[in-house]
């Protein structure tokens, strides 16, 4: 029953990761973010916190395989080359969510809010 309820949990925890890469997406299409606009960019907006969160929450008690995922990272980031900043900021953005979902869903609604109200409130800027 335990190990039931900590599946649960971390299901959870990864849709929930998801959902709000989602929002994200479409708080940025909906000003006018043209190139968000593709197949691609939905999928990596809801996989990538997902998948951190994943990551996130199977190696969360390992600090040698936490080292070892930055460093992953850090080859991947340098083999894609990145548009804009503004696109490497909202994967930076999107990895966070994914890592803050494993630790406390709290956490990561709250920093939802706050990455939302920021785009909103430049949009008015």
């Amino acid at each position: 029953m335990v190990e039931f309820l900590l599946a649960y949990k971390i299901v959870v925890k990864v849709l929930i990761s998801g959902f709000f890469g989602f929002l994200i997406k479409l708080v940025l299409e909906k000003t006018n973010q043209k190139w968000l606009a593709t197949y691609h960019h939905t999928l990596t907006f809801i996989l990538l916190p997902m998948i951190t969160c994943g990551i996130t929450n199977s190696i969360k008690s390992n600090i040698a395989l936490s080292l070892g995922l930055v460093g992953a990272l850090s080859i991947v980031r340098f083999r894609n080359p990145v548009k804009n900043t503004f696109e490497l900021v909202l994967y930076f953005a999107l990895i966070s969510l994914g890592i803050i979902a494993t630790v406390d869903v709290i956490f990561a609604i709250y920093f939802e809010i706050i990455i939302l109200t920021t785009i909103i409130v430049c949009l008015f800027c």
